[in-house]
């Protein structure tokens, strides 16, 4: 097997963006239950159209955003999520030929490999930054024997807060 890029959290709020992958996850998981009951929509027409617009092309339409929206969120908070994507195709990356019921679940899946492996990620410099600068201000704040118990209490666990 070939070394991969390593996964990074490239947001030094790890919390802020487990908590919108969380949400993303919840909308794909939404969106599915949507398109899993969705009838055909008067867009579709057999003669010219694949099964795809029998979502419709409004459907078809938002889901493109979610899917871009997704990728967005991906790319601006993590480095090294190519994995996630090792098997897609060029663009528009997903099959644009078949029911969005067939597609989301790939979603889905993604955001739940992203999801476990975040507790693995590397995290930026500017975490590490933003956990010194938390250190500093509790000292700074704390008499000299308070400061010392900070000091002593962070290197003892570090990741406490």
């Amino acid at each position: 097997m070939e070394p991969r890029e390593i996964l990074a959290l490239a947001n030094p709020n790890k919390g802020w963006a487990v908590n919108e992958l969380d949400k993303l996850r919840k909308e794909w998981s939404n969106w599915l239950e949507i398109a899993q009951k969705l009838p055909d929509s008067s867009d579709y027409d057999p003669r010219t159209c694949t099964d795809a617009i029998k979502d419709g092309f409004a459907n078809r339409r938002k889901h493109e955003v979610l899917r871009e929206k997704t990728l967005v969120f991906i790319g601006n908070n993590f480095s090294g999520y190519g994995f996630l994507f090792s098997n897609w195709p060029t663009h528009p990356h997903e099959d644009n030929t078949s029911r969005l019921a067939r597609i989301i679940p790939s979603w889905i899946h993604r955001l739940e490999t992203l999801s476990a492996c975040i507790d693995y990620a590397r995290v930026t410099d500017g975490f590490w930054l933003s956990k010194g600068k938390q250190l500093v201000d509790e000292v700074v704040k704390a008499s000299p024997q308070k400061a010392a118990e900070i000091a002593a209490s962070y290197l003892k666990n570090p990741f406490s807060s």
